[in-house]
């Protein structure tokens, strides 16, 4: 299972539109995949995603309630908090909070089902 940074994003607007936000908040341009379906970040050795997402809630976690999610796999092998990842991502979630006025949350090492393992119905 890969270990995995989601800052999970709420916003009205179109995915190329937070996308350009996100791209003037943090200065590092998102760029859109072939299919426009997701939009992919590089800054500083961290890989991040754009995407609508489909996942429920968890527990305490009202993933639900927002639409977008920014994730970043972890590359290092190391403690997850100590990552440029989580560094990152945090960043951005503060910025999103205090300068975009955008609700926000992120979730470290969020468990995902592992889809090559799960039985076809």
């Amino acid at each position: 299972m890969s270990r995995t940074v989601d800052l999970f994003i709420d916003s009205d607007q179109p995915l190329e539109q937070v996308a350009a936000e996100l791209s003037d908040l943090t200065g590092t341009q998102l760029v859109p995949s072939s299919d426009r379906t997701r939009f992919v970040l590089h800054r500083d050795g961290v890989t991040a995603y754009l995407a609508e997402h489909d996942f429920i809630d968890d527990d305490d976690l009202p993933l639900s309630e927002f639409r977008f999610v920014l994730s970043a796999p972890v590359r290092s092998n190391g403690l997850i908090d100590d990552s440029a990842e989580v560094a990152y991502l945090r960043e951005v979630n503060s910025a999103l909070r205090h300068r975009a006025q955008l609700a926000s949350l992120l979730v470290i090492d969020l468990e995902r089902p592992d889809t090559a393992s799960t039985p076809a119905q």
